[in-house]
């Protein structure tokens, strides 16, 4: 069988058996110390610090996707929501040959729907409101557009009173614009 290195070189004359004997010690008092410490050297002490570091990266990385998914399931179920009390709540246009074209803005967009003349009215007076949801438009009573707004603010559109005060410089701060003007 082979021998060991240490071995070898004491026969090979290249080490003497006081080495030897230094470094069996050395490397007893080693290997105790290591068993002190929880029975690891330092190589075992750094792999389990690099599996550790490895762990916490891979669980934060867990709880950003995490959170991710969570974020598109919550704006899913909002979206579904919305589209639930839109089709629930919604008034059609029961104008028949009397109807016509109510324009709004979205997004610094002209929208139009066609209501009756009773519609055109309670819009205009803020009784009515317009959701629009997947680019398709409906005419809702006010407190359940209310109840859109706190869930989904950019697809709702009222009739909001202006309390903004006019500049005192407003050369047609004079003429009052209508509520129910038709472009």
């Amino acid at each position: 069988m082979a021998k060991s290195i240490q071995e070898q070189l004491l026969q090979a004359g290249l080490a003497k058996p006081k080495q030897a004997k230094k470094a069996r010690r050395e490397k007893a008092v080693s290997e105790k110390a290591a068993r002190k410490q929880g029975g690891q050297t330092a190589e075992q002490r750094e792999l389990q610090q690099q599996v550790a570091r490895a762990q916490a990266e891979k669980q934060a990385r867990d709880r950003q996707l995490n959170a991710a998914q969570k974020a598109e399931r919550e704006a899913r179920e909002v979206a579904y929501s919305a589209a639930q009390i839109i089709s629930r709540n919604r008034i059609e246009c029961d104008a028949g040959e009397h109807a016509a074209s109510y324009s709004y803005t979205i997004d610094n967009k002209i929208h139009s729907i066609t209501v009756s003349e009773s519609q055109r009215k309670d819009l205009a007076a803020g009784r009515l409101a317009i959701a629009r949801l997947n680019a398709s438009a409906s005419l809702l009573p006010l407190p359940v557009a209310q109840r859109l707004m706190e869930k989904i603010p950019e697809c709702v559109w009222m009739v909001s009173a202006d309390t903004s005060e006019a500049s005192g410089d407003d050369p047609y701060a004079d003429y009052p614009i209508p509520d129910d003007l038709i472009w």
